[in-house]
């Protein structure tokens, strides 16, 4: 397919650029094709708050054992490219990226104290701030259901009580296509890093830490 052709000019339209992952399978690029419109109804377009969603799509991406997810949102989010796909929302500082890879897992945290935390919010809680403490715990409760579904039945249960039914039904899409990328990934392992996102790390050493060796990286084995 050629990097003109109607495809990528949508892709760069939305993301300020072509990210490799949808240059991922020239010899069906028919599947590339039906990926992008999944990333569309469960990430671009899902109606979740811009910066929300590409925080969480870096914070799950840290379980991923292959890291092009992580470094590839990181770079969204810092202004390489549009989080989310959207030009209009703000690029966010080195420091914030280096806070949100320090967050403790949610394996190295008291999750009892997260889950009340969660469980005593005014209901339907908003889409929380960046950094703050609502998305920390919105984060870990996601966490727990993305990489172990078999301990998810408690905290599904407060997110959906605490985001309403019609949102969380958004939110789980969007579990949804990032569990999707991170298998994409995992089974596409020729994906090379955009030079973008490597000149990025090489300007910020300990953010290329933190994105290449996060000590829970494994524990995404399933995706």
């Amino acid at each position: 397919m050629s990097s003109r052709s109607p495809f990528y000019q949508e892709v760069t339209s939305r993301f300020g650029l072509v990210p490799n992952f949808f240059m991922s399978a020239p010899n069906a690029p028919e599947i590339i094709e039906k990926l992008w419109d999944f990333a569309k109804a469960a990430y671009l377009d899902n109606p979740i708050p811009s910066l929300f969603k590409e925080r969480l799509f870096v914070f799950l991406s840290r379980f991923c054992p292959v890291r092009y997810c992580i470094i590839r949102h990181c770079g969204f989010l810092l202004g390489h490219g549009f989080s989310s796909g959207d030009r209009t929302a703000p690029p966010q500082h080195v420091n914030d990226a280096v806070h949100l890879l320090r967050c403790p897992s949610p394996w190295r945290r008291d999750l009892e104290k997260v889950y009340e935390s969660l469980a005593t919010q005014k209901k339907p809680v908003g889409w929380p701030e960046p950094g703050s403490d609502l998305e920390d715990w919105i984060f870990a409760a996601a966490a727990v259901i993305f990489v172990e579904p078999s301990q998810a039945e408690r905290p599904l249960a407060l997110m959906r009580d605490a985001l309403g039914g019609r949102r969380f039904e958004y939110f789980v899409a969007l579990l949804a296509f990032i569990r999707t990328a991170h298998y994409w990934t995992a089974t596409h392992p020729g994906l090379e890093i955009e030079d973008d996102v490597r000149e990025l790390m090489t300007l910020h050493p300990e953010l290329a830490d933190l994105l290449l060796r996060d000590p829970d990286a494994g524990r995404g084995q399933g995706g």
